[in-house]
């Protein structure tokens, strides 16, 4: 697995590499503003699964530190769907 820069789809040589060195692509969003996938959208590359994590862990954004476990939380939901994805038994 690898992990690619959002921001650099607006590259042009960084979007080719992305889209050819990549098999299956997953988007993370942190909140309901949807930022990733509007870029995107915008850049036209398709993703494979998609989560917004705000909504997939039934919190509101606010600006103050995170709850007590929140980042266990956040390592569960993207793992599951990572092996949804790439179609692991969890």
């Amino acid at each position: 697995m690898k992990i690619g820069c959002l921001p650099a789809v607006i590259v042009p040589w960084k979007f080719n590499e992305i889209k050819r060195n990549s098999e299956k692509r997953i988007l993370i969003d942190a909140c309901a503003v949807q930022c990733g996938k509007k870029l995107l959208e915008r850049q036209g590359m398709s993703v494979d699964s998609y989560i917004e994590l705000t909504s997939a862990l039934g919190i509101r954004k606010v600006k103050k530190l995170p709850l007590e476990g929140l980042e266990e939380r956040v390592y569960r939901t993207i793992q599951r769907q990572v092996h949804a994805l790439l179609g692991k038994v969890y």
